[in-house]
């Protein structure tokens, strides 16, 4: 699933930190500035489902 991302430093790393909670995150585009917006940056993110560990055995 490709995901875009635009808003400030602050607020891009912010949800980066909460999609890497539920998502895999296999590409992450450079960060681009966005003209119509001073200080706004726009990213892109290629995610896919979150992948689990499996359980040991004890």
């Amino acid at each position: 699933m490709r995901i875009r991302i635009e808003g400030t430093r602050a607020e891009i790393i912010d949800a980066l930190f909460r999609l890497r909670q539920h998502f895999t995150l296999y590409a992450v585009s450079r960060l681009y500035p966005d003209r119509a917006h001073p200080h706004h940056w726009r990213i892109y993110l290629t995610t896919g489902p979150h992948e689990r560990e499996q359980p040991r055995d004890r």
